[in-house]
């Protein structure tokens, strides 16, 4: 009950102290984009070993109307030949989207190249770079870890590219810069469908990437 009552009271409090869109209630712009648009897949995931449950939804459309302030990362699958880059973090998780925060002046595109390069060492082609769509993330709890950050939504944007180089060749071992990914492999096409947890629903965009 105490827990309950603590909960309700920073809830109350946060909503008081915080009324900028998208920080403390959720942004116009996430309500017009979520009427607008349908997602191709949406799952409930947990983070921090429960205490943070996320509901999140994979699009797949070109929008140029997100809005700036809520888009956190980006991501971005890398095709190598026939391959595609797989990395695994410290916690032991797989995935096939290296990618991460913008840093402020940065475009879409430098902030991919970057996030491939300091998690993977692999040099993304600037002109092979496209986009394949979003994801909406909510955070289902009543207030945010951190008030500095959006919610109770937040996006990040998924593109696509190509490499051909990496940083100490193709086999070379590396850890990324702030030490989370503590490796990355090329797998085959079919290890990627299968063998990626999917948290971020990874497949969704992996086959739009294959198509395209």
């Amino acid at each position: 009950m105490w827990i309950d009552c603590r909960r309700s009271l920073r809830y109350v409090y946060y909503m008081a102290s915080n009324t900028r869109p998208g920080f403390g209630v959720r942004h116009p712009a996430v309500t017009a984009l979520l009427a607008s648009e349908r997602a191709a897949a949406s799952h409930l995931v947990e983070w921090l070993d429960g205490h943070l449950p996320l509901q999140v939804s994979a699009y797949t459309s070109i929008r140029s109307d997100l809005p700036n302030e809520l888009l956190t990362s980006v991501r971005c699958l890398v095709r190598v030949a026939d391959r595609i880059v797989m990395c695994e973090n410290r916690d032991g998780a797989r995935h096939i989207m290296p990618g991460g925060h913008r840093i402020d002046g940065e475009s879409f595109a430098q902030t991919a190249i970057r996030e491939v390069h300091e998690e993977t060492g692999w040099i993304v082609r600037p002109e092979s770079l496209r986009t394949l769509g979003w994801l909406h993330v909510q955070n289902l709890n009543d207030a945010p870890m951190d008030p500095d950050l959006p919610y109770p939504d937040f996006l990040q944007l998924v593109t696509c590219g190509a490499a051909t180089e990496r940083d100490g060749g193709p086999d070379a071992d590396w850890t990324d810069i702030e030490g989370y990914e503590t490796s990355s492999r090329l797998v085959s096409i079919a290890e990627a469908r299968t063998a990626t947890p999917d948290e971020l629903l990874e497949r969704v965009f992996l086959e739009i990437m294959l198509a395209g």
